[in-house]
């Protein structure tokens, strides 16, 4: 060993030894400075530094080697082939050069260790190729020599290539290219044997051409060099000062940031994205994959293998994507992140990692504001017209309940708004627990709430039926035992077109339930919504009958039996409508007190009543049919005194009659305006008594002159026992408490002789006198003996 070193010394002269290994060195760290600034650029900039770095490389190696010849064996005058000296050199080229400027742009360092020993193996080529073109003398190598040579070079290079740590070090990649470039050289030279041979004098032109060669690239290869580190530290101020604001900018994001390049390496990121995932962001580095990128996330938050698995698909469809995308994505700890993915031109992909937690909570809770009862957490009326649209299209068979509380005014009244709304939230889960989850729910304002049932309209019914049972049941409210109820309208989805037509039809039968008494459900059916439109008309016509002169009064005589005469007359309105001709009270009465037009009506009917009345002789009096709306109305007792003074009619003349309903729905407040009435002087006579919500305690706490007999007893007294005992007990308790009591109904002589018999004191019916206009009433009133 010792041998062949010395021998090798002796072979070359040190200066071009020493020369060439200096041509190696520079080319070697020319080579690394230009590996380092391709691998840092951009994938676009890299097509430009590739074919320099080729180059750079091929020429080195050549250079260093034929300079190296140049001192071998100065015994000799060696000469050299220019055909195979310029295939050294394209060898040198390829085979070096190429498989190095390769490894920069793959990302999998066994995939670079590889490269870089190809590369290796291409200085054994290019040093065999060299040694060919020698001219004028024998040359030996035996093939191990060769091979341990290659080998050499070729294990120099792979770790240079393969090693991450040492691929970031110029002085290391260059120190082991240099090593790799003279060990294959030198190495092979020392196993090698050359003998001259006649005419080796005729290559020294060559020799000469070869030195002027060398020369040229070493010259190239400082100048290269030169010029490198010019631009290198131009390269580098630039890109400092590229980095710092890119540095600034990235870290002063508010959002994550990754960027992959066409090959899907790693080429920035923000240390906003590791906070975001809450790892170090020591464990990401410039070019690494997505697989890796996960890898290491995986590593610091101890993710299964299944979890990495899951992760890395998402991953590869998210990087598969050709158009810009934006979605949700909810991490471990209950965060949102809005990600965003923006294909770059060029290839590669921007990822944009958004924290919306606060956003989307805020969106929640406007969703809830917007869609959402405060009150009760049911769905509001909005959601509910939204999901009956999306049920619409495309159309699903659904059925529609609408649900009015009954008697909840009362509660409120009674115990306040605190709880009547704490009896709103009990309602609300009564009916949740009865619709279950397959429903939905709303409440559409007041007491008013509606159920889609996606069902059929027999079930619907059934479920209906049950929420009737389960709210009439009696509710605790702070403390207190309220009693409520419900009426639905229930209608389908078949018998509608849209959802506007499907609230609308179920409302009216809705209004259908609220007619019939309440506390039931009903169905729509084919007419309501006609009936109800021509109800709208008659409510319509009605707001004009009274400027038109259609209304108009009918008074019906009311006979004493004691002094067997008229005492007065009942005043009855009645409507002749131009198109319709006569409407019944019974018809149009109702709807005036649903509309509130009851109150003018009311005070027109008072002050004809009191004017025409202020015209009769002999003293006759006037009743007045008064409704619970109007007694209600903080109006009426001015109506009731403006009617009495523009009249002139004495206030004994006048008598108001009422219905038990109007006690029974607001007792308190009716006494007192029947008080005020009777201060005024005014008489109170409750008619209709004995039927609907009849109680003794009403003769006894309200100021009453006089009540009807309802017509019913009457009719049937002569033959029922049982109502010729009602009517016997009504007239004794009503003489006991000094109450005057009036017979309706007396239609036969059979019936007057027996509402005499009984002590009534007055009576009136068809039998007396039919309800007729003013001129043809006073010829009823001549055929019982008095004239008005």
């Amino acid at each position: 060993m010792i041998a062949s070193l010395v021998s090798l010394a002796a072979d070359h002269s040190l200066g071009f030894v020493a020369a060439a290994l200096a041509i190696c060195l520079v080319g070697g760290w020319l080579l690394a400075d230009i590996m380092r600034t391709a691998s840092a650029t951009r994938a676009r900039y890299q097509r430009l530094w590739l074919p320099g770095l080729a180059l750079v490389a091929g020429v080195t190696v050549w250079t260093t080697h034929f300079i190296a010849m140049l001192g071998y064996r100065p015994d000799l005058l060696l000469g050299f082939d220019g055909a195979t000296t310029l295939l050294s050199a394209i060898a040198a080229i390829v085979g070096v050069g190429v498989p190095l400027a390769l490894s920069v742009r793959v990302e999998h360092f066994a995939i670079r260790a590889a490269l870089g020993a190809l590369a290796g193996l291409g200085i054994g080529v290019m040093h065999q190729t060299g040694m060919a073109a020698i001219e004028g003398c024998l040359r030996e190598t035996p093939i191990a020599v060769s091979v341990a040579a290659s080998g050499l070079g070729a294990a120099c290079l792979a770790l240079a290539r393969g090693r991450p740590a040492i691929g970031r070090s110029r002085w290391r990649t260059c120190a082991l290219f240099t090593l790799a470039v003279t060990g294959a050289h030198f190495a092979s030279l020392a196993g090698t044997t050359i003998t001259a041979i006649d005419g080796a004098r005729e290559g020294a032109d060559h020799g000469i051409l070869l030195s002027l060669f060398t020369a040229i690239g070493a010259a190239v290869l400082f100048l290269g060099a030169f010029v490198t580190i010019l631009a290198a530290k131009r390269f580098d101020a630039q890109e400092r000062a590229h980095s710092a604001i890119l540095s600034t900018a990235l870290e002063n994001m508010s959002n994550g940031l990754l960027y992959f390049d066409e090959l899907s390496r790693l080429q920035l990121f923000n240390h906003r994205y590791a906070e975001i995932f809450e790892v170090d962001a020591a464990v990401f580095r410039l070019g690494m994959s997505p697989g890796e990128v996960i890898g290491a996330i995986g590593d610091a938050k101890g993710w299964s293998a299944e979890r990495r698995l899951r992760a890395c698909a998402r991953a590869e469809e998210w990087m598969g994507g050709s158009h810009q995308t934006l979605f949700d994505y909810v991490m471990d700890n209950g965060r949102t992140m809005e990600i965003e993915l923006r294909p770059v031109a060029t290839g590669g992909v921007v990822m944009t990692f958004d924290d919306v937690t606060k956003d989307r909570e805020a969106q929640r809770r406007i969703a809830e504001l917007v869609f959402q009862d405060p009150l009760t957490r049911l769905a509001n009326r909005r959601a509910l017209q939204q999901r009956m649209e999306e049920n619409f299209h495309p159309k699903q068979r659904f059925q529609l309940l609408m649900v009015d509380l009954d008697r909840f005014k009362a509660v409120n009244d009674t115990y306040g708004h605190g709880a009547g709304d704490a009896l709103l939230v009990q309602v609300a889960q009564r009916i949740l627990a009865v619709v279950g989850a397959s429903g939905f729910t709303a409440r559409l304002g007041g007491d008013e709430l509606a159920i889609l049932v996606h069902d059929e309209p027999a079930r619907a019914v059934e479920i209906a039926a049950r929420i009737v049972e389960t709210v009439a049941r009696p509710f605790v409210v702070d403390g207190f035992s309220v009693s409520i109820g419900c009426s639905i309208g229930l209608c389908g989805s078949a018998e509608a077109r849209d959802a506007t037509e499907l609230l609308q039809r179920a409302d009216i039968a809705l209004y259908e339930s609220k007619r019939r008494g309440r506390g039931r459900v009903s169905s729509y059916r084919i007419g309501m919504l006609e009936a109800v439109a021509e109800q709208q008309v008659l409510e319509n016509d009605l707001r004009t009958a009274m400027e038109r002169g259609q209304l108009h009064l009918a008074y019906q005589p009311i006979l004493s039996l004691e002094a067997d005469r008229v005492s007065g007359r009942e005043a009855l309105i009645r409507w002749e409508h131009p198109l319709h001709g006569a409407v019944e009270p019974a018809r149009f009465v109702p709807l005036a007190e649903e509309t509130g037009q009851i109150i003018e009506i009311g005070r027109w009917v008072l002050e004809e009543a009191c004017r025409e009345a202020s015209t009769w002789q002999e003293g006759l009096s006037v009743s007045v049919n008064v409704s619970a709306v109007q007694l209600r109305s903080p109006l009426f007792l001015s109506h009731l005194t403006q009617a009495l003074n523009r009249s002139g009619l004495p206030a004994s003349r006048l008598e108001i009659d009422m219905t038990e309903t109007a006690i029974v729905e607001d007792g308190a407040q009716v006494a007192g305006v029947l008080h005020a009435v009777r201060q005024l002087g005014v008489r109170v006579a409750m008619d209709d008594f004995g039927t609907g919500n009849s109680s003794l305690a009403h003769l006894r706490d309200f100021p009453l002159d006089r009540i009807k007999i309802d017509p019913l007893f009457v009719a049937t007294a002569d033959s029922d026992r049982h109502s010729l005992a009602v009517l016997r007990g009504m007239t004794q308790i009503a003489r006991d408490m000094r109450i005057e009591i009036l017979a309706e109904g007396v239609e036969t002589q059979a019936q007057m002789d027996l509402v005499a018999a009984v002590g009534c004191d007055a009576a009136q019916g068809f039998l007396i006198g039919r309800p007729e206009r003013l001129e043809a009433g006073r010829g009823a009133l001549a055929r019982h003996g008095s004239a008005a």
